[in-house]
């Protein structure tokens, strides 16, 4: 005799308002321009390719302040 042994798993129902996922535009525009940029910047030469590495810094760190939570910093400090 083997004993019998199911787990069986019945899903939440999904709540009536649940939305369906969207992408962030506000990380993810400027994040692939910036690598776009830097990836332009790769293949070129003098001034350009410096003007499009700090273009697309200065988008890679857009999309980071987008994407990360406001931490206060030093612009809270008061005496």
């Amino acid at each position: 005799m083997v004993p019998f042994l199911a787990y069986v798993h019945e899903p939440a129902p999904d709540s009536p308002d649940a939305r369906p996922w969207e992408p962030n535009w506000r990380v993810w525009r400027p994040g692939a321009a910036g690598v776009a940029g830097l990836v332009g910047a790769g293949e070129l030469h003098g001034a350009l390719a410096l003007a499009l590495v700090l273009t697309g810094c200065a988008l890679i760190l857009r999309a980071l302040d987008a994407a990360l939570p406001y931490r206060g910093g030093l612009r809270e400090w008061r005496q």
